[in-house]
């Protein structure tokens, strides 16, 4: 057999024994084995055998220990091993050549142990596995060239060894999985390759293995793992690449194993795993072009640190709640935007319950929410992720000053409580006014207590005087002197009808300049609110 390249010159010579379709049949009369190694076999089809031993169109045909090996298979229709029962320890098509005719195995099951397609090779027409049952060892498709047909893998049950797709060549027809079924073994699809057509793998069920999709180009078109269940295995898929169409993980089931889409190249589509669940699933260092999906029904921990985002990544509910327990997004370039609400998707949580980020990483991601917020035009919400920044912040500094000892120390403790009462407590970084209104309406009545409670129970400290004669001595009335005499001292009118005398005087000058404080600090955090 010769075989061409593109410019219609021989690439190569293939030297083949040949062996007769009725040389085929006796052997499968006399339930002998089947040995077609390195040979050139035409028109194999079992439907041709029932119709011809008058058998029913769905009735098994046992083929003993059969082997293919290096052989190749040619029809002017189709090779059709439907309904075949193949037996012995290994059923073998290593380096199998089929021609650019329609293939099937549909409903064939493989009762031997292993099952081995390695370097085997399809051409142009479909190829069909549907509804096969696939032995109990290893199932081996490595480096399959899968040719330029619709490749046809619906509700095959793969056994309970490793299944292996590595290298594998999908060819540009469409590829379907659907409902297919693995079990305990390791599934690989390492090092694959897919062309444009539509890869579909909807209500997969891959069992408890280790599933590895590392590396895999998945190319143009859409590709589906639509309800698919993962098992509690490893998910792998770091490294892979995708192309322009729409990814789908929605409804999708992860287990209880830890999924990798690590560094991982999306496409210009969309990427959803809407209403999927998962345990911990990392995207860290990916390169997010495209609309992001990622409402969750339930997730323990997203991992998206260190990834760039160019475009909607998008954590909003809408019909029904998002339950993330942790959400990472330390070292996030955002060019893009973040849809998530504080308090519907509860970011603080999502961020402290980082249990291995510093204080310093949790103050760099509230940061990266408060601009998002703000471009977002959720100033409200910006508002929190400021706090809970600045707070992180000061809480990252103070452990770097206790690592120093000595005198830094100390200062840094003095400088976080100052933080923490005067900026945080007072008026929570100048981002609630009505707060700040509060903490002066409190130290006006304080300091008018203090005044009163001197001036009636320690004269001798000091006390307050006046310059428009006696009033009536009773406690009314020096009870309303005290609080009226800290009004214009807070807010710094000086009448002058009311002064300190005695230790009151310096008291009064530290109210003085409280008031100007407070004051500026409710200008400041009052007009911020106006402008926005």
């Amino acid at each position: 057999i010769s075989f061409f390249d593109e410019n219609d010159k021989v690439s190569s010579i293939l030297k083949l024994g040949v062996i007769e379709w009725e040389e085929i049949l006796i052997k499968i009369d006399n339930q002998e084995p089947i040995n077609l190694n390195h040979a050139y076999i035409p028109n194999f089809s079992l439907s041709d055998y029932r119709i011809k031993k008058g058998l029913n169109e769905t009735e098994p045909v046992v083929l003993k220990d059969f082997s293919a090996k290096k052989a190749f298979f040619d029809s002017e229709i189709n090779t059709d091993f439907s309904y075949a029962d193949f037996t012995g320890d290994i059923t073998s098509f290593d380096y199998t050549i089929f021609g650019n005719h329609p293939v099937t195995f549909a409903n064939a099951r493989f009762l031997g142990v292993d099952l081995i397609f390695k370097h085997a090779k399809f051409g142009n027409g479909s190829i069909s596995f549907q509804s096969v049952s696939m032995g109990s060892g290893l199932v081996s498709f490595n480096r399959v060239n899968f040719g330029k047909g619709n490749l046809n893998f619906i509700d095959v049950n793969f056994g309970h060894g490793n299944v292996d797709f590595k290298n594998a060549l999908f060819g540009e027809g469409n590829i379907d999985f659907k409902f297919a079924k693995f079990s305990t073994g390791e599934i690989s699809f390492e090092r694959c390759s897919f062309s444009k057509g539509k890869k579909d793998f909807k209500n997969v069920e891959f069992g408890d293995g280790k599933i590895d999709f590392r590396r895999i180009e998945f190319n143009e078109g859409d590709v589906s793992f639509e309800g698919t269940e993962f098992g509690n295995g490893k998910i792998n898929f770091r490294g892979s690449s995708f192309g322009e169409g729409f990814i789908s993980f929605e409804q999708s089931h992860f287990g209880v194993g830890d999924v990798q889409f690590e560094l991982v190249k999306f496409g210009t589509g969309s990427v959803s795993f809407n209403k999927s669940q998962a345990n911990n699933i990392s995207f860290a260092g990916c390169s997010l072009n495209c609309y992001m999906d990622l409402r969750f029904k339930k997730c323990n921990l997203i991992n998206l640190s260190n990834t760039i985002l160019r475009d909607i990544l998008d954590l909003m509910h809408d019909d029904e709640k998002v339950h993330i327990n942790t959400l990472d997004i330390s070292g996030m370039r955002n060019l893009g935007k973040i849809f998530i609400h504080w308090r519907s998707n509860n970011v603080k949580s999502l961020i402290y319950n980082q249990q291995e980020n510093s204080f310093f990483k949790k103050s760099e991601q509230f940061r990266i929410l408060k601009e998002n917020f703000r471009n977002n035009g959720q100033y409200d919400d910006e508002d929190q992720a400021y706090i809970h920044f600045k707070r992180c912040e000061s809480k990252a500094n103070l452990e770097l000053q206790k690592q120093s000892g000595g005198l830094e120390m100390v200062l840094g403790y003095i400088n976080y409580y100052f933080q923490k009462y005067f900026f945080d407590f007072i008026g929570r970084y100048a981002t609630d006014p009505v707060r700040v209104l509060i903490n002066m309406l409190i130290a006006v009545v304080s300091f008018g207590l203090i005044f009163y409670c001197i001036t009636n129970f320690f004269p001798e400290f000091g006390s307050i005087a006046t310059t428009i004669g006696d009033s009536p001595l009773n406690h009314f009335n020096e009870f309303g002197n005290a609080f009226y005499y800290s009004a214009i001292t807070f807010f710094t009118i000086g009448y002058g009808d009311y002064f300190a005398e005695g230790y009151m005087k310096p008291l009064a000058a530290f109210e003085g300049f409280s008031g100007v404080f407070l004051m500026s600090y409710f200008t400041v955090a009052f007009v911020r609110k106006i402008l926005r």
